[in-house]
């Protein structure tokens, strides 16, 4: 039988045209961790985008589902 350990890794962004840098570089960082996740054996196995109910700003939350086996 195999063993398996889970991680879930959850980050905001915004669409707003006035956040453009922001979510560039945040979008550099979390592909940097992801990255290093897969150096250590991770492997993604899900992303989920969620429209955060907000009437004034574009934002979502991005839920990344990572799995390897111990």
């Amino acid at each position: 039988m195999k063993l398996w350990e889970y991680r879930i890794k959850q980050y905001t962004y915004s669409l707003n045209e006035e956040d453009i840098q922001i979510r560039s570089r945040k979008n550099y960082e979390v592909e940097e961790i992801l990255s290093d996740f897969g150096k250590d054996g991770y492997e993604l196995i899900n992303e989920i985008k969620e429209k955060i109910i907000n009437k004034k700003k574009k934002d979502y939350l991005r839920t990344f589902f990572l799995k390897k086996e111990r």
